[in-house]
């Protein structure tokens, strides 16, 4: 059987580490360039890939928000449109109610004058008063 004594190693290995010190850093860090230089570019890519994700994303969203600005717009003209519209049916609905109240009024003049007696007993049936000449 192979017996090391582990006190003379690392005395050697002391004594071999202080005449090298600078060659084993290099060696480590060069190791350790090595190594770490895979997940700087896994680091780089995965960068990259969600760049590119939230560029797509952004687009996305800058999409539907324009197609919910062409809709509102589309809403709003509709609404201008049905509220001109109803304006223009409201002043049409008044002039027909003035053309009415006038033909009523010029109604109620005629029959004053032809019919006066058949007129003042329908002021007294409609507000319970009497005519008096």
């Amino acid at each position: 059987m192979i017996n090391i004594d582990v006190g003379d190693l690392f005395k050697s290995l002391g004594s071999f580490l202080a005449k090298n010190w600078q060659g084993v850093g290099l060696v480590i860090m060069l190791v350790l360039f090595f190594v770490t230089k895979n997940d700087y570019a896994a680091l780089k890519k995965s960068k990259d890939v969600m760049s590119q994700s939230y560029e797509e994303q952004l687009s996305l969203i800058k999409e539907l928000h324009q197609e919910e600005i062409n809709r509102r717009d589309d809403v709003i003209a509709s609404y201008e449109q049905l509220v001109e519209k109803l304006k223009e049916e409201h002043l049409q609905d008044l002039e027909d109610l003035a053309e009415e109240k006038e033909k009523e009024v010029e109604e109620s003049i005629k029959d004053f004058e032809e019919q006066p007696e058949e007129l003042a007993q329908e002021i007294e049936d409609l507000f319970g008063f009497k005519y008096v000449e």
